[in-house]
């Protein structure tokens, strides 16, 4: 399956082409993320922004997951092995980002102007994420990545504590 990519995410280091291949066999998140990163918000097939508990936390325990090997790529002077890796993960961050502020990803041209409004988000995250996306591959961007995941994990902790707190109230 074909999947039009609008003018708004046709961005490097995410995507070049105004078309990507889906092989429609894919169903789990992180299979379906990695072949066509933004699928979701793309596509809007499903609105994990709308079920935010449900997806946010699948996306952190995914940097989880990845983080060993590209602390191994680049502990071994090996940038280039985590490429790939560091280009899909960002592009997690920054869907973990905005659904947990129950926002879609409108697109990469303007995601730096647009995470100023988020009311959840990391500290400096708009200058942080514009150095990642400057130089994805770079040790650095690496380091920041690594940081701002583990930032985003406490602020969605906290966010979650915070409407479990404004709904028993609100009861």
């Amino acid at each position: 399956m074909n999947i039009d990519i609008p003018l708004t995410f046709q961005v490097p280091p995410f995507y070049n082409e105004s078309y990507v291949s889906k092989d429609d066999t894919l169903s789990s998140l992180k299979d379906i993320c990695q072949a066509a990163p933004f699928y979701y918000d793309i596509t809007m097939e499903k609105k994990p922004w709308e079920k935010k508990h449900v997806y946010v936390p699948l996306l952190l325990e995914w940097w989880k997951d990845e983080e060993p090997g590209l602390e191994y790529f680049y502990a071994n002077r090996n940038p280039n092995a985590a490429k790939r890796k560091m280009i899909i993960m960002t592009a997690v961050f920054i869907d973990a980002l905005f659904w947990m502020n129950e926002r879609k990803v409108q697109g990469i041209k303007t995601v730096t102007k647009e995470v100023k409004s988020l009311e959840y988000k990391p500290v400096n995250c708009e200058e942080r994420l514009e150095f990642i996306l400057n130089g994805p591959i770079r040790y650095h961007t690496y380091v920041q990545l690594k940081a701002l995941f583990m930032e985003l994990r406490k602020i969605y902790a906290k966010s979650k504590v915070i409407e479990t707190n404004k709904s028993k109230l609100e009861n």
